[in-house]
């Protein structure tokens, strides 16, 4: 009986504890221009940790206020906010300083890179794990036609994903001309270094081989430089050539982020709704994003952003395609979890995976963990409204 009352204790507390949680909500904006500042990191000093979003909102859960939160970003520094009351916070942000970039003897660009390399291959045998939500949005001529969102346990290196495992998701979909039925295969398969083919990797010890590396500009944070490095390939005519920005710590030669772009067809597996002779798909464009954070005991990967636009040709008719995919990281540390972890696989499919998941769109009201855009609350609630969740994988409803 002791041990039943003891039981009862404990979750009263904790639900105490819940409910009495602030949430601060705020948008951050340059302080100049007043533009919203989308995927900024904030955090607090008990190690609660979101993104801004598209749009530069963001909701975050403390104890208590007065509440410290911590804002980082690329492009504006690490400042440090005390805020008092609850409210819609408005955070404005100045951008660090620009410099010019100094001319120096031999390639100073490559030469960051290659150390950068050497670091990653240094520390790749250490290892995250944490969760994930992942978010996709298939835009088919401007009208949402796909949502999904799942919550995954990772398995990481400095580098990328190495395996999830599904703990909760939903899918929602309309009747339309293509279905991307597993595009979270890039965000899983993509990232900096792979020791299996590091020499087609864009930051790799080899990677002045396949690439053009420069100088395009240098940041200064407080002591910190930062240099901005553009590449592109050497033969920019091969069907897989890649270019695109990557930001490296001269001092520490830590990768603080990387984007590149491509415009090969990278053979995602969709469900075409009319035969190939009647369509064609132009322009395709590929477009990656991956950001890296401090962890106890190393550097991690924060978020990864994945964006697919192309047209569709059916016969006069052009069909512009946008498929956008965000994946961020968060409760990561280096103490090891068991789990079954699944590597990226081009056949996969993680929505056989969110068929056993009852839809649950109170679980999803709760756990947003990054803000949603008033676009994007608005397409959910459309294919709400059109019974689209759970009906369009044949799956039971709460």
């Amino acid at each position: 009986m002791k041990k039943y009352s003891y039981t009862l204790l404990i979750l009263l507390l904790s639900y105490l504890t819940s409910s009495a949680q602030i949430s601060l909500k705020g948008q951050i904006v340059d302080a100049e221009t007043g533009d919203k500042i989308p995927f900024a990191s904030i955090s607090t000093k008990d190690n609660r940790n979101t993104l801004s979003n598209e749009m530069g909102d963001f909701s975050i859960p403390v104890n208590e206020l007065p509440a410290e939160l911590i804002i980082s970003h690329l492009s504006y520094g690490k400042s440090v906010l005390k805020l008092e009351e609850n409210g819609d916070h408005i955070i404005r942000l100045k951008a660090t300083p620009i410099l010019l970039p100094e001319v120096r003897v031999g390639n100073y660009a490559r030469e960051l890179v290659s150390h950068a390399a050497q670091k990653l291959m240094q520390n790749f045998s250490l290892k995250f794990y944490g969760k994930a939500i992942y978010r996709q949005s298939t835009q088919i001529n401007q009208q949402t036609s796909e949502w999904q969102e799942i919550i995954y346990a990772t398995k990481s290196s400095n580098s990328r994903l190495e395996g999830t495992a599904v703990l909760k998701g939903r899918y929602a979909a309309q009747d339309a001309v293509y279905k991307f039925e597993d595009f979270s295969y890039y965000t899983k398969a993509y990232g900096l270094i792979d020791l299996d083919t590091n020499r087609h990797a864009v930051i790799s010890l080899t990677g002045s081989d396949l690439y053009h590396y420069s100088i395009a500009n240098l940041r200064k944070e407080g002591e910190r430089e930062i240099a901005e490095i553009h590449f592109t390939n050497k033969l920019p005519a091969q069907a897989n050539s890649k270019y695109g920005i990557v930001f490296i710590d001269t001092d520490t030669y830590d990768i603080l982020k990387i984007t590149f772009i491509t415009h090969s067809d990278l053979g995602s597996k969709l469900k075409n709704k009319h035969p190939l002779w009647v369509m064609k798909m132009v322009n395709p464009k590929y477009e990656f994003e991956i950001s890296f954070k401090d962890v106890a005991g190393g550097r991690s990967i924060e978020y990864l952003k994945v964006q697919y636009r192309v047209d569709y040709h059916l016969k006069k008719e052009i069909l512009p395609i946008h498929v956008s995919s965000l994946t961020y990281l968060y409760e990561t540390s280096t103490q090891a979890v068991t789990m079954n972890y699944e590597k990226a696989n081009a056949g996969g499919n993680d929505r056989d995976l969110i068929k056993k998941f009852a839809y649950d769109p109170e679980y999803w009201k709760r756990n947003t963990v990054i803000e949603r855009t008033p676009e994007q609350n608005k397409a959910i609630q459309n294919l709400e409204g059109k019974g689209a969740f759970g009906n369009a994988l044949g799956i039971k409803k709460n």
